[in-house]
Parts: structure tokens; C-alpha cells; sequence
């Protein structure tokens, strides 16, 4: 898999001048309906369409990733900790979505999009609808794991030292994250196992340290989450990603909708009838 570098990607992320209506739409949907052609040049329209599509799905990984992980801390309580981990793994997975889409590359369990070539105002895209793992591994997210940790070894130079981590494989081991959220979303043993052991050693008061894959899944999170920001802001990404939801700066819409105070609707739910 090839990714663009830093000043390719800057002028792939470059901001539309005006909104074009039409344009943003569903990648799935606009690759179902392309005809089997395997690349997509530059200045043509079907470049142009995946392009803003790829950039406003970032800046929406972006916001769901970052409010996937204020909702984790609200489930920081035993019986919730299982799938506090789960919307975690999802904040994270959102987060490296985002960032391979601003350098070129996006991928599904059915198509691959990286980069032919990179040189600005002459960009190739390359489809492939035979995604391999280069390590071998099956399972759409095992793929996407070790793609993206393949991608980073060309995006680590510009990678700030604080945050080399997040480009490196967790434990050394490309899908680490996959398998602890499987560990806690398949096997109940494994679930209750990892609510009892919050239990015991999670201080409410005090958020770190946090001990075992629930812990260590929050630091890779947040690690994921502030290096798709850092670069969303070091090329620049200005989509029209929010359409309909809020209006203005990133920073605005997510205080807005991140920080929304969710409706009080316990009363009007059965939750009563099920503590009986």
C-alpha cells in the first residue's frame, strides 16, 4: 500500500473554494456504481467527487471518534466497562480511518483506494477490490490494522515525537486492538472478567492509572484521536463535513456536539421494569 507524503497530501486535502452540491457523497455507494476502472486520475470528476467525499468522511471519523470517547468515559462504571473498551477500539478506529484518508488511502472490506502516484496536480489514485493483508491476516478490521500500521511506516517522519507511538503497533503486535475488543465483545467470560477487575482497582476519582487492555486501550485512543487533529490541522482539512448538524470552526462544532448534554429520558423508558 502506497500513501502520499506530507506536501502531496497537503494539496490533496486542500479545501474546495466553494460548496459544490452533489459532490460529498457516500464512498460505498459511489465505488458500487463505478464501472470496473482501476484508477482515479486527477482532474476528472470521478477524482473530484472521491476526494471531497474522502475528506468530509474524515472530518466525520474525526468528530464520531472524538465523541465515541467522551461516551467511553461516561460508561467508566463495572457493568459498563466491557463496552466503554468496545466504543474505545471505535474511537481509535475512527481516528486511523481518518488519518490514512488524509494521506490518500481508503479502504473497506471490499475496496482498496491507495496512491499510483503523488506529485501534486497530477495524482493517481489506485482501486483494488482485492484487499490483502501484508502480513496474511483475515477478518476486514485484522486487514485494516496491518494496512494502516504498513501506511505509517511512510508517515512516521512527520509524526510528532510525542505521539510516535500512536504509529507503532500496539504491544509490537499489528492487531492488538481488534483482538482485546474481540476478547470483550465475543467471550462473556472475558467481559465479566474485565467488569470484575475494573471493578476492584478503578478509582472514580481518579482516571489514570488505569491497569490492564481497558487501560491501555485509552492511552492508544487518545494517542489516535490527537494525532488525526494534529494532522487535520497541519494540511489544513476544511470540508463541508457538518452540513446540517452545526456550522463553523472544527473546534466549535465538536464543543457543540461532543459536550451536548444527552436527553434525560430514563423516566419515559422501561428501565424501571427491568430492575424489578
Amino acid at each position: 500500500m502506497h500513501v502520499l507524503d506530507m506536501v502531496e497530501a497537503r494539496h490533496f486535502c486542500r479545501a474546495l473554494p466553494a460548496y459544490q452540491p452533489g459532490t460529498g457523497q457516500s464512498l460505498v455507494k459511489f465505488h458500487h456504481g463505478l464501472t470496473r476502472q482501476p484508477r482515479l486520475i486527477e482532474g476528472t470528476t470521478y477524482f473530484d467527487v472521491h476526494r471531497i467525499s474522502l475528506l468530509n468522511a474524515v472530518e466525520r471519523w474525526i468528530l464520531f471518534g472524538v465523541a465515541d470517547y467522551k461516551r467511553a468515559l461516561d460508561m467508566f462504571i463495572p457493568s459498563n466497562a466491557p463496552w466503554a473498551h468496545v466504543t474505545l477500539y471505535y474511537s481509535s478506529f475512527f481516528a486511523a480511518n481518518a488519518i490514512l484518508g488524509m494521506f490518500g488511502v481508503w479502504l473497506t472490506h471490499e475496496y482498496l483506494v491507495d496512491v499510483e502516484q503523488g506529485t501534486p496536480n497530477r495524482q493517481i489514485l489506485r482501486i483494488s477490490r482485492r484487499i490483502q493483508s501484508p502480513s496474511g491476516y483475515k477478518g476486514s478490521h485484522r486487514v485494516f490494522w496491518d494496512l494502516f500500521y504498513e501506511g505509517c511506516t511512510t508517515i512516521s517522519p512527520w509524526v510528532p515525537i510525542e505521539l510516535q507511538s500512536t504509529a507503532a503497533p500496539v504491544n509490537n503486535d499489528r492487531v492488538w486492538q481488534i483482538t482485546a475488543r474481540n476478547d470483550v465483545n465475543y467471550d462473556m467470560y472475558r467481559a465479566y472478567d474485565g467488569a470484575r477487575y475494573f471493578g476492584s482497582s478503578f478509582n472514580p476519582k481518579k482516571l489514570r492509572p488505569l491497569p490492564g487492555p481497558l487501560g491501555q486501550q485509552l492511552e492508544v485512543t487518545e494517542g489516535m484521536l490527537k494525532l488525526a487533529i494534529y494532522f487535520a490541522k497541519e494540511l489544513e482539512v476544511n470540508s463541508f463535513a457538518y452540513e446540517g448538524l452545526g456550522t463553523g470552526s472544527r473546534s466549535k462544532v465538536f464543543r457543540e456536539l461532543v459536550t451536548k448534554a444527552p436527553p434525560g429520558l430514563v423516566t419515559q423508558s422501561v428501565l424501571h421494569d427491568l430492575l424489578i
